[in-house]
């Protein structure tokens, strides 16, 4: 079969396009004949050694997919650990969810970031009704999706942060009720989801009202958060919760297994969907990636092998 292979750390020039052995499943194990893989910035990381639930080299980057289920002829989509850009995938069978319903050539992009939106508001922050969330990064596929899963969860106004007026405008179509840039002011929030970092991260911090919670999923800029004592913390009484998908699978995977299954009935019923920015064939993973890295994307990219 056709498999994005990363023989050494690097960038996207790393990745080469290999005929691979078929992957054989094994005990609590399913093959999955891909029709989608997501594309994320967690594999970009993964290539550059920076993601750390990532494989050493040589791997084959991919967290999610959608596809058939061998065998069965299910439709399903799937969580992975690695190994989704390619034609068929093993996949834990916990972490395989059925995909009837929905649309397998768009849903490949849809697990990862239902998932990681959904335990960021519902189990870190405990987002109730009527809540101000922020979202950073918003019309990104992982900010998209939050801006869906906060108005789904009963936030009473959710604010967009993005870089430029196309992108703010994007955000609004996904369900925020206003939208504002980087260096705009920022109104008082009760929920902050910044996957950012650097000076994005200290103007979102300055907003969040007493009581409330910032959840951290990354540093896109490159810059690490610059977390406040406990003591600046204290004085203000706000709680910033680092979050983590794939750490928290690998210490928990029945939780993480369950919590997940609650996730994704957002995609069932229609209360979210992602939206898809582009579909690339499978050869051309890199350039995929190097677009996702050059921030000039909105909503998910996917691959089709």
């Amino acid at each position: 079969m056709k498999a994005i292979v990363a023989a050494r750390l690097g960038g996207p020039e790393v990745l080469e396009l290999r005929e691979v052995e078929d992957p054989v499943g094994g005990a609590g194990e399913v093959v999955i004949d891909v029709v989608r893989a997501g594309v994320n910035f967690a594999d970009l990381l993964s290539l550059r050694g920076r993601y750390a639930a990532a494989p050493p080299p040589p791997f084959t980057p991919g967290l999610e997919v959608s596809g058939v289920e061998g065998g069965s002829g299910r439709p399903v989509i799937a969580l992975l650990t690695t190994g989704g850009f390619a034609a068929k995938v093993v996949a834990d069978s916990r972490f395989v969810f059925d995909a009837t319903e929905l649309d397998l050539e768009l849903a490949g992009g849809w697990p990862l970031v239902t998932v990681t939106a959904f335990f960021g508001l519902s189990e870190m922050a405990r987002l109730r009704p009527g809540e101000t969330v922020l979202v950073t990064a918003a019309a990104g596929g992982l900010g998209s999706t939050s801006v869906q899963v906060a108005k789904a969860l009963g936030a009473g106004h959710v604010v967009g942060m993005a870089s430029t007026p196309e992108k703010r405008e994007f955000a609004l179509r996904q369900g925020a009720d206003e939208a504002i840039g980087y260096d705009d002011p920022v109104p008082p929030v009760d929920i902050v989801m910044d996957g950012v970092g650097g000076k994005v991260f200290q103007s979102a911090l300055s907003s969040v009202r007493p009581l409330g919670r910032m959840v951290l999923f990354g540093a896109s800029s490159g810059q690490v958060p610059e977390i406040p004592s406990f003591d600046a913390l204290r004085r203000r009484n706000i709680g910033i919760l680092p979050f983590s998908l794939g750490m928290l699978r690998a210490s928990d995977a029945v939780r993480t297994a369950d919590l997940a299954t609650q996730a994704l009935n957002l995609l069932r019923s229609g209360r979210v969907a992602p939206p898809i920015g582009r579909t690339f064939p499978l050869a051309e993973a890199a350039q995929a990636l190097e677009m996702l890295g050059s921030r000039q994307t909105v909503g998910k990219l996917l691959l089709a092998p």
